[in-house]
């Protein structure tokens, strides 16, 4: 199948079902239904919290989040580069808004402004064969040659979450982490990283060993591999409880044996 580059949410959605990945990145196909409004909320709290460090507390928190929200400042850019302003918030939302909100003041009152926000990365897992991983950490502090990465959640509190134990296999922190030690060439042990749930204001963070970093992008370029050398026609759907909220459900043929 067609494989321009791989991710850690593409690597998860190929795990969760060849086929959908089919669709999304072989097919490109659209979606066949409105995105979750959830998807939205989430980029539109991830712009807001990036707005307020870039501008170094010039802005106050409450006036980046009017700009946002009153369509001032674009939440992304869809696939043709046009932007997206923020939709009007649902009303589970508007209610959920200020205590994230506060969190994010919250963490950036006791870690400060500094730092990248939005690091883009993409390197060569395989060199010199083009085989990238891609992606955007949150935020990326550096004190001295130490390094601290910010991944911020949305996830409601419950079983979704990661805790003290199974951060340690998470394969989004270990990528960041394993990206950081390459590019500006420090050990894992130099390197910090945490997931930042903004419902409750809860840090979830975790250090590496060098081999978890390893092991991290061999699993990253291993689906790489596997994506590329799956014949379309092999890409069949993984049945179960994730093809109710599918966008692509209704014209999957496995769909109906569920």
């Amino acid at each position: 199948m067609n494989i321009s580059h791989i991710s850690v949410s593409r690597k998860q959605l190929f795990d969760e079902c060849p086929q959908k990945y089919k669709y999304q990145y072989h097919l490109k196909l659209e979606h066949e239904e409105p995105e979750p409004f959830y998807f939205l909320y989430g980029t539109l709290i991830h712009k807001i919290a990036e707005e307020y460090v870039k501008g170094r507390g010039k802005l106050t928190l409450e006036n980046v989040t009017s700009s946002v929200l009153n369509g001032e400042i674009p939440v992304e850019e869809d696939k043709a580069g046009n932007p997206v302003y923020a939709p009007k918030l649902e009303l589970e939302y508007k209610k959920r808004l200020p205590e994230h909100l506060r969190a994010i003041k919250k963490l950036s009152d006791q870690i400060g402004l500094d730092g990248h926000t939005e690091y883009k990365f993409k390197y060569d897992l395989d060199p010199p064969n083009g085989k990238f991983v891609v992606g955007v950490i949150d935020r990326l502090i550096q004190r001295g040659d130490h390094f601290f990465i910010i991944d911020y959640k949305t996830t409601k509190k419950g079983m979704w979450r990661k805790d003290s134990r199974s951060i340690l296999t998470d394969l989004q922190l270990r990528c960041y982490s394993r990206v950081v030690q390459k590019e500006f060439k420090v050990p894992a042990e130099n390197i910090k990283a945490a997931l930042y749930y903004v419902e409750g204001g809860n840090l979830i963070g975790a250090k590496f060993s060098h081999q978890a970093l390893v092991d991290a992008e061999n699993e990253l370029l291993s689906a790489h591999k596997q994506i590329e050398s799956m014949p379309p026609e092999a890409a069949w759907g993984n049945v179960g409880r994730t093809c109710r909220f599918c966008a692509f459900r209704k014209r999957c043929p496995f769909y109906s044996l569920t």
